[in-house]
């Protein structure tokens, strides 16, 4: 949930200021993963400064240029180390003094480090080292991560004993428990910088001479010469300075150094000796446009707009449209397993839970097996027996959502089938499932999902017409969706056009609302809890999603003229269904929000405003209604004054249980 991003730059002249101004533009790009606190640390006038904010990056950033001169801006250095951390809170509340860096203790601390993800172990650990006279200033359990190196260190550099930094933190990796990564800086090993990682995602960047054409990084530079390293949570903040990446693998130990990266691994790497891997580099794709909000004032409102060029994105190379053939990446090499699977089964939280509950009827009715829909944090709760021969699909954004990483290690134990649907090349999801697909949406910012949703329920139909393609019965129905599809980005901008205007005027009236249910059915059900999500996400109103079916089973009694209700009513096999909610609230004094897709004088009349949305195929139509709903949660939340990019309380990418 936190951002780390850190630099090591050898034989390249850079000012204190300068580090500091790349640490900082490093967090930014990294805001998203948390914005409770930050901090950097950096290394001048022969001492290592640390310097920690509560809020966001750019309160660090003023807070930073208050102390320039006691920081020491103008000193350079053709060695420099620093590390950065942007911050969401887990282990005590967010304040300055559970910021990160976290230190080892004292002035010139032994070591500071960065953290993401969460120490399970910290309590027994702290007691060990209070019993060894410790003792601890913050309440987090980054700290004791700190304590715990300056106490291994103290043991082994014993009688005269020495021990590299490196070796010291594969020590020390082999003491903590939990999904976690490191960044690790320290006044005994100055021109070095040591980063790990297990189960939370860490990425390096190189920027040499020779990057340009490497293939593995691990030997020694060929050359010397200048060099950069650039180590982040993820690729969005790296992107700017280079293209040539390394995807840390779980229990990865890297030691950064000049002329030498070098690469362990605490699970293979033995007592007796220290023996070096190497890693792939692989090149990076991300354009830096994508990383601008483009002249748009955020950039969820830049990420709605684009999901008309997205959803075709999801779909570019994967669609012949003339054969009506679909190629979608591993799945070809795969389709007998997937035929002769027991069921299909979708893992996954949030709004991916949501797109997955919003494909499921269409996969009911093309595929000839069993599907269920899992949340996964109740799912790893559960921890219910699965077979070989089931297909798990784990479907995340961002590929490190942790429960959905827990559920996977659950089904992997009884060897199912493990598929992956994920928006970013590199990640946990995309490198432990058998195979998969992934969304090609480009980055997402806003910490709500808008594009990626709507391109999550495209590469699914996607699998779910693949696999019926040779169902005779399911000719014609296949046909018009794939037609629905290709029509997709003009019905998408029709209906950016005809509807922005009517929800910025709703969400004026809204933004003073106490509470707001919304309605759906059928396929429109798992948009309204969508949109219930995306609102109280936003907006910060108590917001809710309920089936249209279940409104007679309690909910109306909430039901007087003071709620806010959204009624999705778009055209479909169960429009009379939700005809009759439409009559429920307007009899109970409701004063309803209907969406059609098709004129219905009967549902106009009682409706308290219309919102009218092009229509497409129904197992499509999801993707069109949602897009004026996550405006309607935009603008709402711009009303109220809300920090679009940033809600409260969240970060985009949940790696932490």
């Amino acid at each position: 949930m936190c951002g780390i991003f850190a630099l090591a730059a050898f034989g390249v002249e850079l000012s204190v200021e300068q580090i500091v101004t790349l640490l900082v533009n490093g967090l930014r790009r990294l805001e998203y993963r948390g914005y409770d606190s930050a901090g950097v640390a950096v290394t001048s006038k022969g001492a290592t400064h640390v310097v920690k904010e509560s809020g966001n990056v750019q309160a660090l950033h003023d807070h930073i240029l208050s102390q320039r001169d006691a920081i020491g801006f103008t000193e350079t250095s053709r060695s420099s180390v620093g590390i950065a951390h942007t911050r969401w809170a887990t282990h005590g509340v967010p304040c300055t003094r559970n910021a990160h860096p976290q230190t080892s203790g004292g002035d010139d601390p032994e070591f500071v480090i960065v953290h993401n993800g969460i120490m399970t172990n910290y309590r027994e650990v702290k007691s060990f080292l209070e019993g060894k006279g410790y003792a601890f200033t913050s309440d987090t359990d980054t700290e004791v991560v700190a304590v715990l190196a300056a106490y291994l260190y103290a043991e082994q550099t014993k009688d005269g004993a020495s021990i590299t930094f490196s070796k010291l933190v594969l020590e020390l990796m082999r003491l903590v428990e939990g999904a976690c990564a490191f960044a690790f800086k320290s006044r005994h090993f100055p021109d070095e910088l040591v980063v790990c990682k297990r189960g939370s995602p860490l990425v390096i960047g190189i920027r040499h001479e020779d990057s340009d054409t490497a293939t593995h990084a691990g030997a020694p530079l060929t050359n010397g010469g200048p060099m950069e390293v650039f180590v982040a949570s993820d690729t969005s903040s790296i992107a700017e300075h280079t293209k040539k990446v390394v995807y840390l693998e779980d229990d990865d130990v890297v030691s950064i150094a000049p002329d030498q990266i070098r690469f362990f691994n605490a699970h293979r790497a033995k007592e007796s000796e220290m023996l070096s891997e190497e890693r792939a580099v692989a090149e990076l794709e991300l354009q830096l446009e994508a990383l601008s909000k483009g002249g748009y004032a955020h950039f969820m409102l830049k990420e709605i707009y684009e999901q008309v060029e997205t959803v075709m994105g999801s779909m570019r190379g994967r669609v012949n449209w003339e054969t009506q053939q679909i190629a979608l990446g591993g799945f070809m090499n795969n389709r007998r397993i997937i035929n002769n699977a027991r069921r299909i089964v979708f893992i996954s939280c949030g709004t991916s839970l949501n797109a997955c509950l919003t494909v499921r009827p269409l996969f009911e009715e093309l595929v000839d097996v069993p599907i269920a829909v899992e949340n996964a944090s109740d799912f790893i709760d559960r921890a219910p027996r699965m077979f070989r021969d089931d297909i798990c699909c784990f479907v995340s954004q961002s590929g490190e959502t942790a429960d959905t990483l827990r559920a996977m290690e659950h089904c992997k134990k009884f060897g199912a089938v493990l598929v992956g649907f994920t928006n970013t090349v590199g990640s946990a999801i995309s490198r432990q499932t058998d195979f998969g697909a992934h969304l090609n949406c480009g980055p997402e910012i806003g910490v709500a999902s808008t594009k990626a949703f709507t391109s999550q329920i495209v590469t699914m139909t996607l699998l779910a017409l693949l696999l019926c393609e040779d169902s005779r019965a399911a000719g014609p129905r296949r046909e018009q969706i794939l037609k629905g599809l290709q029509e997709l980005p003009s019905v998408l901008t029709k209906c950016l056009t005809a509807t922005e205007p009517l929800v910025k005027a709703i969400a004026d009236r809204m933004a003073d609302a106490k509470s707001v249910l919304v309605l759906g059915r059928g396929y429109q059900h798992a948009i309204g809890l969508e949109a219930a999500l995306k609102i109280k996400e936003l907006t910060y109103i108590h917001t809710e999603g309920i089936n249209a079916g279940e409104l007679k089973h309690g909910p109306l009694a909430l039901i007087d003229e003071h709620i806010t209700v959204i009624i999705i009513c778009t055209t479909d096999a169960l429009i009379e269904r939700v005809r009759a909610a439409v009559q429920q609230i307007r009899a109970r004094n409701g004063r309803p929000i209907v969406m059609l897709s098709q004129p219905d004088p009967e549902v106009e009349a009682l409706a308290d405003t219309v919102l009218r949305v092009p229509a497409t195929v129904d197992c499509l139509q999801p993707i069109v209604n949602v897009v004026p709903l996550q405006l309607l949660a935009y603008h709402t939340a711009v009303a109220r004054g809300n920090n679009v990019d940033c809600p409260r309380n969240l970060a985009k990418s949940v790696t932490v249980q």
